[in-house]
């Protein structure tokens, strides 16, 4: 039975922080939880297991000291896969940095992963030839696949021969026969790269069929190395009869204890480590004669802890930081490697990316909507939008070329990209969020992609408490949520419907307080692609190619100011407005009538607000409406064209194309300084032979503005 990955969403339903136990000599903590199902004095084994580790290879010299410490002569050392791709010790070395390590530890057996694919057939290839394990997995048909039909058996290794893919294997641990079956997730086929010859069978059918063989050869102990994901990972063991332990991958879950399924039967114990290294699990487990679990102890073993002063309670391995340093070595080299282009520079400032919309949190979020709309295909979402946190970009890239090393120091946190099934209520609720911190420069101000969002920064803000989580103000701000639909149009966003949302792992369980995001992944709402951030955004520039992205109207800050009327509000229906705090200027006609002829506009409040400076972005708005005049062409190749809003690039390119912006000397336009009373008089010159008025060098205000242009008119 094949699976589509729209129709299997996995979900990690486990916190994210790690509380665990160590039993290395000389280390603190408590040991870990133990179950017991009665008292046996059977064959006594030893798991020792690792999963997701995504070449983060930081930790693996206290790995190698762990290890060594654990182990004992009834030990199994075992892999539930994505050695493959996260770090630039993939980037360099195809996967050999980390086989060096595994394989001077002796691992077992390692189940591939959806990640071992990433770089094709090829390079899996190589990786498997070098092994000195076996590689396992019973639902990958590799028969017609020519670079992997040599290292490829279809028969239970009896005995596993190293470098070689098998679909179980036959362990002998102390004198007792142990099986071991791999699975890998079906998903691999729209996650990864593993080609057209490659073939995915279901995970149930297989490892049932596994258990069945195992069980005609008279083996009784049964151990599942999974690349499945925990919730697959459990209905396995509902699933699959004969199932005796569960060592698991895929969704980066952290198990403390093992998850027992039918504890009152036959129990199936279920482990896993969490991600990057941070932990080796231990699993110890009694059978009897019969083959039946009946006593068991896991917990995880942390390896980045560190005492009261600050050093690791695990000591490095000398001999392997030696060789981690000499792998190290040509990194630095790697960091300069161009991967792409831009023709503008990509604003990630810490000042712009926390307070509105940037062409660099364009770029990302586009990359990152491009990236989930190729793989996640559901039938009952009705767009596709990214919600990416600004705290995950810290720092800008100039125009030139883009460095691997420039991606690494705008994103360094190695966040995953991750999707949610969200409602349009649930989205309104996250923005909500994102927004309530703008003020104070929090990063959890959104960058979006797909749609559109107004918000009011001078109303009332979302406040929860960062202890408890609970919210203690609710939020006003957001105005009007619109999604971009297929013809470049916007429509407002439906609270009911289901859309897919793009964003980061870190989002996704709530980080920044995310709250409705966590919602969704803690109701199951989640797909797990496990795709590092910076290598999603190293493709989307491959496809962008010469980036030349600027803003474009995505978020707006209203400031007071009414809901415009493509979002929603009436803001410019006049009939006849009476603004509240002008009502005894000498002006008010004047200003009335620029508001009738759709000129100016107030604010939402009913206020005018004659005292407020204009922009150079704003006056060229009132310029072109004013006169009429209509875009014909791109504009000048500004300087600082990225930084132009969405909302005044027709109005500055009409300016452009009817030759005015020559009177403003200079590449730069400048768009958000104050526009003085000089430079508008010399844009109005240049428009009206009859206007021959000399301004002052000094701030214009929204009255002085008006007025100036209505006597030009």
């Amino acid at each position: 039975m094949e699976k589509v990955l729209a129709k299997k969403m996995i979900s990690s339903m486990l916190s994210a922080v790690v509380v665990a136990a160590s039993v290395l000599p000389g280390l603190a903590g408590a040991a870990g939880t133990a179950g017991t199902a009665g008292e046996s004095k059977g064959f006594e084994l030893r798991i020792l297991h690792t999963n997701d580790t995504h070449a983060h290879l930081d930790q693996v010299a206290r790995r190698v000291t762990a290890v060594n410490a654990a182990r004992n002569d009834s030990t199994l050392l075992l892999d539930a896969g994505d050695v493959f791709s996260g770090t630039l010790y993939f980037n360099q070395y195809n996967g050999l940095a980390d086989l060096y390590f595994m394989n001077l530890l002796g691992y077992d057996a390692m189940v591939l992963g959806n990640h071992e694919f990433d770089k094709g057939p090829k390079v899996l290839a190589d990786f498997v030839k070098q092994a000195k394990f076996p590689l396992l997995s019973a639902n990958i048909d590799f028969s017609t696949e020519p670079a992997l039909q040599k290292e490829s058996d279809q028969a239970i290794g009896v005995p596993a021969s190293n470098g070689k893919i098998y679909p179980a294997m036959i362990k002998e641990v102390n004198g007792e026969k142990v099986g071991i079956i791999g699975l890998t997730t079906p998903d691999t086929a729209v996650l990864s790269s593993p080609g057209q010859n490659i073939k995915f069978q279901d995970e149930v059918e297989s490892a049932q069929q596994q258990v069945d063989a195992f069980e005609e050869m008279g083996i009784e102990m049964i151990i599942a190395l999974t690349h499945l994901g925990y919730n697959a990972d459990v209905a396995l063991a509902e699933q699959v009869k004969g199932l005796d332990i569960i060592v698991g991958g895929h969704s980066h879950t952290i198990l403390n204890e093992p998850k027992v399924v039918h504890a009152d039967e036959e129990p199936t114990l279920i482990v896993q480590t969490g991600e990057y290294d941070n932990n080796l699990g231990q699993l110890d487990v009694t059978f009897n004669d019969e083959g039946v679990v009946t006593a068991w102890k896991g917990q995880l073993i942390p390896l980045n802890k560190k005492d009261d002063a600050g050093n690791y309670t695990i000591a490095s391995d000398p001999a392997a930081a030696e060789k981690l340093a000499e792998y190290a070595k040509a990194l630095e080299e790697l960091k300069k490697t161009v991967v792409g282009k831009s023709g503008v520079e990509l604003n990630g400032e810490r000042e712009s990316v926390r307070k509105e919309e940037t062409n660099l949190g364009n770029l990302m979020a586009d990359g990152m909507r491009s990236k989930v709309m190729s793989i996640v295909k559901d039938p009952d979402a009705k767009a596709y939008v990214t919600i990416q946190n600004s705290g995950g970009i810290r720092a800008s890239i100039g125009a030139g070329d883009i460095t691997l090393g420039h991606l690494l120091t705008t994103m360094p946190y190695g966040n995953n990209l991750t999707a949610l099934k969200m409602t349009g209520e649930e989205i309104v609720a996250a923005l909500e969020n994102g927004v309530s911190g703008v003020e104070d420069g929090a990063g959890r101000f959104p960058q979006v992609s797909g749609l559109r969002f107004y918000y009011d920064s001078t109303k009332q803000p979302e406040k929860v408490d960062s202890v408890t989580g609970t919210t203690e103000q609710e939020g006003q701000r957001i105005a009007s949520v619109q999604i971009l639909n297929e013809d470049g149009t916007y429509s407002d966003i439906d609270p009911d419907a289901y859309y897919i949302v793009a964003t980061n792992s870190y989002v996704a369980d709530g980080g920044d307080f995310y709250s409705s995001m966590k919602q969704a992944k803690e109701d199951g709402r989640l797909y797990e692609l496990n795709l590092v951030d910076y290598e999603v955004f190293r493709e989307h520039l491959d496809q962008v190619g010469n980036v030349k992205i600027s803003t474009e109207g995505r978020i707006t800050d209203l400031l007071g100011a009414a809901l415009p009327a493509e979002a929603g509000g009436n803001a410019g229906a006049t009939n006849g407005p009476v603004f509240k705090d002008i009502v005894n200027d000498p002006a008010l006609a004047m200003i009335q009538e620029a508001a009738e002829a759709g000129i100016i506009k107030g604010y939402e409040d009913g206020t005018f607000r004659p005292d407020r400076v204009v922009t150079r972005a704003e006056f060229a708005v009132l310029i072109s409406r004013a006169f009429d005049m209509k875009k014909a062409g791109n504009a000048a190749e500004f300087t600082d064209a990225h930084l132009i809003p969405a909302w005044a690039q027709d109005s500055i390119a009409a300016l452009d194309g009817a030759g005015l912006l020559k009177a403003w000397p200079g590449m730069a336009f400048k768009p958000m300084e104050p526009m003085t009373a000089s430079e508008a008089a010399t844009l109005l010159r240049a428009i009206s032979d009859s206007y021959d008025v000399t301004g002052e060098a000094k701030s214009l205000t929204r009255k002085a503005a008006v007025l100036l242009i209505m006597e030009a008119l």
